[in-house]
């Protein structure tokens, strides 16, 4: 079974995360997802934090952004194929 998201192995790799975007940003918020559809997000200040998500979220809903999910393996992918 893989390891959950939150597992704390994965910790010097957030800490790497944290002092790149640190080095570069004065305020930044960073989100992972693992297969099983569990979520990380870390931020370096509450409010900044808040704010870019939902800045983020904002611009999905506006149609801002234009972008498509594409998944290796994906069963509908499959039935396509046949």
């Amino acid at each position: 079974m893989p390891k959950s998201i939150t597992d704390s192995s994965y910790d010097p790799i957030y800490d790497q995360v944290r002092g790149i975007l640190g080095e570069h940003f004065e305020n930044y918020c960073f989100i992972v997802m693992n297969e099983q559809g569990e979520l990380f997000y870390d931020y370096n200040h509450l409010p900044a934090g808040r704010m870019l998500v939902h800045e983020m979220q904002k611009e999905i809903s506006d149609g801002g952004i234009n972008f498509e999910w594409e998944f290796e393996n994906d069963p509908e992918d499959l039935e396509e194929d046949e």
